[in-house]
């Protein structure tokens, strides 16, 4: 996929050591030039990461590339290593402080299930909340084919890159103002030209707090220490925002 092949291009001059890996229950981290994180996808068999146990010195690079795995805790791990070859620029800040804003009176739709949603559900006009296993109240996955389409804000989870929905998700928000969100976000400008407008992540601010939050089995992302979120913006935001209110006025 294009869009795994470019994030991969965008670091691939800047490879150095694995410094530390910890492939925990909730979330995996990767130290390497930087700090980076990704969701630890469980699947329904065990698996062991090729290499377990012998990761550290090795080329993060390399790691990198498992992002193209099908073995999605593969991915993941490929994912937060290369996140950590990514300097985390942008701006320090909860991006759902702004969503919640910039969203009232517009249809939302939201992949992925985060804490926040209700205050997105009490903005929006209306909102769509899509999950793998729908609780009450969420849509299936598959009903991003017809409610994106619709939408003027879509908010896609960045576990999407590692179940590999991410390229069609973005594609179907060609219409759309598109966030992708979370700690496994890539915080670099190759999501903007995929089609995202807002890329929100974090910074890793004291790797060894976070490396013993992951360890220990923290879950959530307020309980995990050490980082704080940032988020980037694609330079066209200002204009795609202000088309987007004309349009949902109806002038």
């Amino acid at each position: 996929m294009k869009l795994f092949d470019d994030l991969l291009s965008s670091v691939a001059g800047s490879d150095c050591p694995i410094k530390r890996v910890a492939v925990g229950l909730h979330w995996t981290v990767v130290e390497s030039r930087y700090v980076g994180m990704a969701h630890t996808f469980r699947t329904g068999w065990k698996v062991e990461p090729d290499s377990a146990g012998n990761l550290i010195g090795s080329s993060t690079l390399s790691l990198a590339s498992r992002i193209q795995h099908w073995e999605m805790l593969e991915t993941g791990l490929g994912l937060a290593a290369l996140n950590s070859l990514i300097e985390p620029t942008g701006r320090v800040g909860n991006i759902y402080e702004h969503l919640c804003g910039l969203a009232a009176g517009k249809t939302v739709t939201v992949i992925g299930r985060f804490p926040a949603n209700d205050q997105i559900k009490r903005a929006a006009a209306k909102a769509y909340f899509l999950e793998i296993d729908p609780q009450e109240g969420e849509l299936p996955a598959g009903a991003c084919e017809q409610v994106i389409p619709q939408s003027d804000w879509v908010i896609i989870s960045a576990t999407a890159i590692i179940n590999k929905t991410l390229p069609r998700l973005l594609e179907l928000s060609s219409n759309a103002i598109s966030v992708v969100l979370g700690p496994s976000t890539p915080l670099n400008d190759v999501l903007f030209q995929h089609g995202a407008r807002i890329a929100a992540g974090v910074r890793t601010v004291d790797p060894d707090a976070l490396f013993e939050s992951v360890i220990q089995g923290v879950k959530r992302f307020k309980n995990l220490a050490g980082i704080e979120p940032v988020f980037r913006q694609t330079e066209r935001l200002p204009a795609l925002i202000s088309r987007s209110n004309v349009l949902h006025k109806g002038v």
